[in-house]
């Protein structure tokens, strides 16, 4: 894996081949996401390389790949350039088991093109960066699909499908909604707004997270009559505002609040409230994620090693951690030197360094 890397980083040409690992041991090179996909088996690897912009369009992954691209962070990705992709990932069944890794995407990941075909079981998508993310074909239709998402940055709202899945130490800038017994852990949540960090979430645990700005659960959606959140527990988090239920508002005058079956009864909060804004991250403001911001905790916050296993609440804490600049697992090149031309014997000198990565 570390000579593909170091090879599809030579040249502007190459740098833009994508390489396909089959399992055994042969690999092939393309230059179109779509047609490595197209030629991969299951179990197969492939590589993204750094670009500075690749357009996807819509692609399909219908099989078990490890998707791996060369990161998403551009400070810790100055030798090879970050996976840039611009389009859409749709991921559908067949895809069972595979994993989406170190890509930065502007645009949507989606769980199916219908019904038929989002079920998808254990998926893992790590350290990417990407706007909307639906477990589902449309994200409010129930799918037995399960997920991890961890390390990720999601910039838009997270339809669930009712599904079960687990995220762990994620940034989260807008709501979630449309989960059933999902666990939200060690994330951080950006949202500022008066709106809900939650609609149509059920027996769910929020635990050792951040909510940040406009601590709001009272989540209804806006049908007719609305559906509230309601069973979750939410529990060991950080915040700096008041964590309330229920709805008082919505399409006909239909007052959630009023409806003990819809009202949040059975949520669950025990909490760090009121932490002031200054005892949280060590250097990070508003709601917008930017890699210069850090997310740390500061030294004396009441989040330092408050965590229900020791830890710190929030992305630094769990196990593992959030990942300082988000680099996939696989060998990642931290320097490369590529002589402009031959020496007088002829020769063509190359200097990289790769390191290794423990996570």
């Amino acid at each position: 894996a570390a000579i593909i890397l170091v090879f599809g980083s030579m040249g502007l040409h190459a740098q833009e081949l994508i390489a396909v690992e089959h399992l055994n041991g042969n690999s092939e090179f393309y230059s179109r996401i779509d047609t490595a996909i197209a030629h991969s088996r299951n179990g197969d690897r492939v590589y993204v390389p750094g670009t500075p912009l690749m357009n996807i369009g819509t692609l399909i992954i219908n099989k078990r790949l490890k998707i791996t691209g060369a990161g998403i962070n551009p400070d810790s990705s100055m030798a090879t350039g970050i996976s840039n992709l611009t389009g859409n990932i749709i991921i559908v069944s067949g895809a069972d088991s595979g994993s989406l890794e170190g890509i930065s995407l502007n645009g949507n990941i989606t769980f199916g093109t219908s019904h038929n075909d989002q079920h998808v079981s254990t998926y893992c998508i790590s350290r990417c960066n990407f706007n909307e993310l639906m477990l589902s074909f449309n994200g409010s239709d129930t799918t037995t699909s399960f997920m991890m998402v961890r390390e990720c940055i999601i910039r838009g709202a997270v339809f669930g499908g009712y599904s079960n899945s687990i995220f762990r130490n994620n940034i989260l800038q807008v709501q979630v909604n449309y989960f059933t017994g999902a666990l939200f852990l060690n994330n951080a949540f950006l949202y500022d707004n008066v709106g809900t960090i939650s609609e149509n979430v059920r027996n769910t645990t929020f635990s050792n997270n951040i909510f940040k700005n406009s601590c709001v659960a009272r989540s209804a959606n806006w049908s007719n009559p609305p559906t509230c959140s309601y069973d979750n527990n939410y529990s060991n988090n950080l915040l700096n505002n008041t964590l309330t239920f229920g709805w008082s508002g919505g399409w006909g005058g239909w007052n959630c609040s009023s409806d003990p079956a819809r009202n949040g009864i059975g949520n669950l909060s025990e909490n760090l409230e009121y932490v002031n804004d200054t005892l949280i991250y060590q250097n990070a403001s508003g709601n917008t994620y930017t890699f210069h911001n850090n997310y740390h905790l500061k030294i004396n916050s009441p989040g330092k090693n408050a965590g229900t296993d020791g830890t710190d609440i929030g992305i630094y804490g769990g196990n593992p951690p959030f990942k300082d600049g988000s680099m996939p697992s696989n060998p990642h090149i931290r320097y490369k030197n590529v002589a402009g031309t031959t020496n007088t014997n002829g020769t063509l000198n190359i200097h990289f360094k790769v390191a290794a990565q423990d996570h």
